[in-house]
């Protein structure tokens, strides 16, 4: 599952960088070794779900059974996963954690991440979470009593 997750977000890894995709693979530091994108891609998909699920089941509204509507629900989803993704990271580069062992001095030095890194994977994360979110509206839209033909 781990795996699945990385290759996935690795499609945006020129946009995050090498390094913090390593990072997050759990391959770069000593400190840091489990797959975080596989808890990353857990989250996101849960949250997508829990938007699509309240977009289709709990709000149900007959006003909102076009495309704006469901663009609307489309564009908060993206924006929380966008806060979570970046965050997530942003807090393991706050805390000091991307470190790696200098093979030749024996000491940790600090990866090249910066926080813009951290903010361009809040926009991958964005970007899947939206795609996530047009797959989950097709597969549940359908049992939907006011809004099945949103989005199309």
């Amino acid at each position: 599952m781990g795996q699945f997750f990385t290759t996935i977000y690795c499609f945006f890894d020129d946009l995050f960088g090498l390094e913090l995709a390593s990072y997050l693979a759990g391959e770069a530091t000593e400190r840091q070794q489990s797959n975080m994108f596989m808890s990353i891609g857990l989250a996101m998909i849960g949250i997508t779900l829990l938007v699509a699920v309240i977009f289709y089941y709990v709000i149900n509204h007959p006003k909102l059974n076009n495309w704006w509507g469901w663009t609307i629900f489309l564009v908060i989803n993206g924006l929380i996963n966008y806060f979570v993704g970046w965050r997530w990271v942003l807090s393991d580069l706050l805390d000091g954690m991307m470190e790696k062992m200098d093979q030749t001095t024996g000491q940790l030095i600090p990866l090249s991440i910066m926080e813009n890194d951290c903010i361009s994977f809040g926009f991958a994360n964005m970007i899947l979470s939206m795609i996530t979110f047009l797959i989950i509206s097709y597969l549940i839209k359908w049992g939907s009593t006011n809004v099945p033909r949103a989005p199309f």
